[in-house]
């Protein structure tokens, strides 16, 4: 099969953020398949570019592991203001300019949601080329804008996103969802079970066995904290992360429990404010670290004792999570601290961690106060096992083929 995925925050090796389609591209490519991803140049955790620096050219097409990526320049931002919509309708405008151009009939084009415009684009060249079309939602547009309280259920805006959400549902083949919960979503709003597709994010168990040097100063860090349990956050900092519970339970811990440091690493809206926060309080048990290649998220949490996952309250995660460091702590053999007031979670269900529904900060603090190195290490063992069998990729990637070359034989 040739397969097109247009998702405008892809990554491939080498960078910071979401791997979720490089990872499973290279197990379809394994399996003899074609995968083309359509991504912004422009990366979304590090606001830089870094595929196009030094040319005037509009795209680039490179090559990892047999997968094609096509690198497209768009508008540059740094907060979430209006030259980030001017980034997304870049991305969108230009990506299916590009793959309409492109001399080749993909069997399946996937449009995956962080925004509606990349899904759509998806939709368009599906058409465009005579494809079978799948929706990814990876968010819950525009219900996650509602829970979060970024809009009203009555702006405007959220009608137009909603109508697109039904139109994306009509048009595709299949609908694939990141949350265990959210076929209950789709199903909801009138759409038939069995054209939704669970397939949440998962590890490439690989990839925690290549190991990378570790920049100079996170070295430091690690090494000065090295017999205090290091409790390791990493991806956005945005609202809906909720990482001032994490400041605040380092507060907490600060005098009463100085074995324990703290180290955030990542980027996003919300980090200058956390870090003057940091200095104003004097929070002397926590370190911001600034955004690290994926390769080298391994080595880091080999060297931590529990990964840290607060989540905003909010009614969205009612639908289940499935963020990618969830699963990189658990693949990494760390227990989780998962923050969020939800029942049935893969924290729970692999015994591999604490799930703290209320008093976040209180709470965690109380976690941390009381456990040791070593009750650390046997829930990290749990939640590595549950990964292996529940979010593998190679695993995730066979129930995916399966249906894709169903659907494929049908179409011809």
């Amino acid at each position: 099969m040739n397969i097109w995925i247009f998702n405008h925050y892809a990554i491939g090796p080498g960078s910071s953020g979401g791997t979720r389609h490089y990872d499973l591209a290279k197990q379809l490519i394994a399996k003899g398949h074609k995968v083309t991803i359509f991504a912004s140049s422009y990366n979304h955790q590090t606001l830089h570019e870094e595929h196009l620096m030094d040319n005037k050219q509009l795209f680039v097409k490179k090559n990892y592991d047999g997968i094609e990526f096509i690198w497209i320049r768009t508008t540059p931002y740094h907060k979430n203001d209006i030259n980030r919509v001017f980034n997304m309708i870049s991305y969108s405008r230009r990506a299916y300019k590009i793959a309409k151009n492109i001399d080749q009939q993909p069997d399946i084009v996937i449009g995956s949601l962080v925004h509606p415009l990349a899904a759509y684009v998806g939709y368009l060249t599906s058409k465009k080329k005579k494809s079978t079309f799948y929706f990814e939602e990876r968010d819950l547009w525009p219900q996650t804008l509602i829970d979060l309280g970024k809009v009203t259920a009555r702006n405007p805006v959220i009608y137009g996103l909603a109508s697109m959400e039904k139109f994306l549902y009509r048009k595709s083949k299949r609908i694939i969802v990141l949350f265990d919960k959210a076929v209950g979503y789709v199903t909801n709003k009138g759409i038939k079970k069995e054209k939704v597709l669970y397939l949440p994010n998962g590890i490439d168990l690989k990839r925690l066995d290549a190991v990378e040097e570790l920049p100079s100063e996170v070295k430091q860090i690690l090494e000065k904290n090295k017999d205090r349990v290091l409790a390791v956050y990493t991806g956005t900092h945005g609202l809906a992360n909720n990482l001032d519970a994490i400041l605040d339970s380092a507060k907490i811990l600060k005098e009463s429990k100085p074995s324990v440091h703290f180290l955030l690493v990542g980027n996003g809206p919300e980090k200058k404010r956390l870090i003057e926060r940091k200095h104003k309080e004097n929070i002397s048990n926590l370190d911001f670290v600034d955004p690290l290649p994926k390769e080298c998220i391994p080595a880091l949490l080999s060297q931590c004792d529990i990964g840290l996952l607060p989540l905003k309250d909010s009614p969205v995660f009612k639908w289940g999570i499935s963020p990618n460091k969830l699963f990189d702590y658990m693949g990494a053999s760390l227990p989780v601290a998962l923050l969020c007031n939800l029942d049935d979670t893969p924290v729970e269900k692999a015994g591999g961690g604490y799930v703290i529904k209320n008093n976040f900060s209180t709470e965690l603090a109380k976690v941390l106060m009381t456990a040791s190195k070593e009750d650390l290490h046997q829930l990290g063992q749990k939640a590595r096992l549950y990964v292996e069998k529940e979010h593998n990729w190679a695993l995730l990637s066979e129930r995916l083929e399966k249906i894709m070359l169903a659907d494929t034989k049908e179409m011809k």
